[in-house]
């Protein structure tokens, strides 16, 4: 099997996105993205991991166009690490690469929150197929979905 970098998250857009234009040409767009860890603090306080998002070409353009603060996505993409120099020291930083995007709402939403079981330290596979059984279903229903197909798709029109 050849190595894997997938990674599927729901969450909130927690700034505006910004539009990037390369030296290349190619554009992208680029906003935070907060995702809510699955167990609260020992004091009951939620805890959270903040990614930046990076959507290029057709992607960020529709991202510029549907995304807002606030706004509850499920992204599908890869992550990567980049790294730069900031004060002297060398800082690093997860960005997820946005491949497919699409409003979180409604089924996709309510079904996140029936997967109690990810809130243990490891997964039955039972688990693992549930949990990749509702991205599935959330991709098939296409309403506020954001792929090339679509994309090119509304352009035709």
């Amino acid at each position: 099997m050849a190595d894997l970098n997938f990674v599927a998250l729901t969450g909130f857009s927690t700034r505006e996105p910004a539009l990037r234009q390369k030296s290349s040409g190619q554009i992208k767009a680029e906003f935070s993205f907060e995702v809510d860890r699955p167990f609260l603090r020992a004091n009951g306080e939620p805890v959270s991991d903040l990614f930046l998002v990076d959507a290029w070409q057709e992607l960020g353009e529709w991202v510029m166009e549907n995304v807002r603060a606030g706004t509850r996505l499920m992204i599908v993409g890869t992550l990567n690490k980049e790294s730069y120099n900031s004060h002297g020291t060398r800082e690093h930083m997860t960005i997820v690469k946005a491949k497919y995007i699409r409003k979180a709402s409604g089924n996709v939403a309510d079904r996140c929150d029936e997967l109690e079981g990810l809130k243990r330290d490891s997964w039955t596979e039972d688990l693992l197929l549930t949990a990749v059984q509702l991205i599935e279903e959330a991709i098939e229903d296409d309403e506020g979905a954001a792929t090339l197909d679509h994309i090119e798709a509304a352009a035709n029109t």
